[in-house]
Order: structure tokens, then C-alpha cells, then sequence
């Protein structure tokens, strides 16, 4: 996957890290001259110096060719730029972003960016999930990063219905993203009660998936969305 990431900071440098461990083909736009030398010294990837903001240096880092592009640099506002420039502009697939301001990610989705949140570690399960989550508005630090995201919709018959979710006993490395209820998105919380029909959003280790779904649909044998 030809993946374009612009902000070669902290967030960055976790996101190349990453995808060159899966084996992605990665591009990367910084502004400061310091951390492109860094980066190319440290990382085999094409490193851009230049406002990824800007046309010319999207254009340079080659996005013609992009399948995926990420905005994690320290500014919200440039972020959303890079997103839109991306999809409206070159017709880039897949655009992500972080957010640096609480409350900025449904901003983010009225605007047209894919798949806003606070987490790199979510971002880059999401990547390579081809999830596309526009309702994540919650914020996440997740501190292991081989993680899946799974969608699981409440059946008929579900032990957990009408049950609120400290009742409930999911894996203890499963986290409830949020809960996707007709048009609408909850955020998961103690009291929360859990209905026929919603659909679950949650991330979990690929060996604890099984149990997850049990533990929410009982012995269904139901398969991911």
C-alpha cells in the first residue's frame, strides 16, 4: 500500500515505524529541514521537506499515486487543509487525521475528512483494517499496538441486552470504542445500557476476538461486519 504521511514528529515517526513493520511502501512531508535528516537517516523512506498544506509539495511527494494519507502535524487546522486538499483535489482514497483540540474530530467529519481521532495507535489499526470510522469522538491512548477493530451488531437473543455495560464482562484487553445506535453514536460509559440492533465498535487483540463476541452475542456464530 503506497501510504503518504505528512508530520514527521512524534505521531509520525510512531505511524512509519509502523507501517514499514507491515510491510507498507511509506512517503513522508516535513516543514523542518533538522527532522527530514532524522528521518532519512533513521527510516528507508522518501522524506519531503516542505508545506504539506501546499499543492507543489503534495504533488512533489508524489500523492498522484497515493492510496492512503495521514495529517498528524501539531496543527488541526493544517491537518483538515491536507485532508481536503488530498481528497477533493488528487482523489485520494482514504484520508486520516489527529486531532490536537478536544471536540475538533465531528468538526473534522462535517468537513469530509474519513476518519479523525486522537489516537496514532487507532490510525494505524484503522489503516490497516480498512475501516472507515466517522464516529469515533472519543479519545483513546492505546499502549499496544496489535490491535484489530471489530464491529459486532447485538443479535436476537443476546445475553447482554437491556444490560448496562458495567454489567457486562467483556476480555480484559477489549475496549468498547462506541456503541452505533440507528443514526447515532454513544460513547460507551458504566451506565449505558446496551439494546438489540446496535452495532459495537470495539478494538481487541486478534486472540481475545472470539471471546469478545461471546461475551456480547453469546454462541452466535456471527462473523465480522
Amino acid at each position: 500500500m503506497q501510504i503518504l504521511i505528512v508530520g514527521g514528529g512524534k505521531a509520525g515517526r510512531f505511524l512509519v515505524k509502523e507501517f514499514l513493520g507491515r510491510g507498507h511502501s511509506v512517503t513522508l512531508i516535513e516543514q523542518d529541514i533538522e527532522k527530514c535528516l532524522m528521518l532519512e537517516e533513521k527510516f528507508p523512506i522518501k522524506v519531503i521537506t516542505g508545506d504539506g498544506s501546499e499543492v507543489k509539495t503534495l504533488e512533489k511527494a508524489g500523492i498522484e499515486n497515493v492510496e492512503v494519507l495521514l495529517a498528524v502535524t501539531e496543527d488541526d487546522q493544517d491537518n483538515l487543509v491536507i485532508c481536503q486538499l488530498a481528497e477533493r483535489q488528487f482523489q485520494v482514497p482514504r484520508t486520516f487525521a489527529t486531532v490536537n483540540t478536544p471536540g475538533n474530530e465531528k468538526l473534522f467529519e462535517w468537513l469530509g475528512v474519513n476518519v479523525a481521532v486522537s489516537s496514532t495507535a487507532i490510525l494505524a489499526a484503522l489503516v490497516d483494517q480498512k475501516v472507515t470510522m466517522k464516529d469515533i469522538t472519543s479519545l483513546f491512548n492505546i499502549p499496544k499496538h496489535d490491535l484489530i477493530m471489530v464491529e459486532i451488531t447485538i443479535k436476537e437473543g443476546s445475553p447482554v441486552i437491556n444490560k448496562m455495560i458495567k454489567d457486562i464482562n467483556p476480555p480484559s484487553e477489549a475496549i468498547l470504542i462506541t456503541i452505533l445506535r440507528g443514526n447515532n453514536a454513544l460513547v460507551p460509559r458504566g451506565k449505558t445500557i446496551i439494546l438489540e440492533n446496535d452495532k459495537i465498535i470495539a478494538l481487541t487483540h486478534p486472540h481475545e476476538e472470539l471471546e469478545l463476541r461471546k461475551c456480547l452475542n453469546g454462541n452466535s456464530s456471527e462473523q465480522q461486519d
